[in-house]
C-alpha cells in the first residue's frame, strides 16, 4: 500500500506511533495494530460499516497532545473509490511506550451525503 503522511509527523514520537497506526489500519496489518491496541481496547466505527485493505493512503492532519492523538486523511480501495476517514486514539498513559485504550473512527465514502 502506498502511504504519505505530513512532512511535520516525525516532530514527535507519538505522532509517528498515530500515524503507523492509520497505515496499519489501511494495510489491514492486524499484526501492527496488536502492538499497540490493549487486549481490552475499543475500537468504535461510524457510520457501523469498517473498510480496510486499501491501495493508496495518505494522512492530511496527524495531531497529539497528552494521552490523545488524532489524525484524518483519504483512503483509495481497490475498485478506485475513495474514502474519507478520521482516527481519534486515546492512550493509556502519556509514556510515548503507551498502548492504546480506544479509537473512535469516522469513516464516510467520498462524496456522501452526512
Amino acid at each position: 500500500m502506498e502511504f504519505t503522511i505530513p512532512e511535520n509527523c516525525g516532530n514527535s514520537p507519538r505522532m509517528t506511533i498515530v500515524a503507523e497506526l492509520a497505515r496499519a489500519w489501511g494495510a489491514d496489518d492486524q499484526q501492527h495494530l496488536d502492538e499497540w491496541l490493549e487486549a481490552d481496547a475499543s475500537w468504535d466505527v461510524h457510520p457501523g460499516k469498517e473498510t480496510r485493505g486499501f491501495t493508496r493512503l495518505w494522512l492530511e492532519n496527524v495531531v497529539t497532545h497528552g494521552r490523545v492523538g488524532s489524525c484524518d486523511g483519504v483512503a483509495v480501495r481497490l475498485d478506485g473509490s475513495r474514502v474519507h476517514f478520521a482516527h481519534f486514539f486515546t492512550f493509556a498513559s502519556t509514556v510515548k511506550t503507551a498502548r492504546v485504550r480506544s479509537v473512535t473512527s469516522y469513516v464516510v465514502p467520498s462524496g456522501a451525503a452526512l
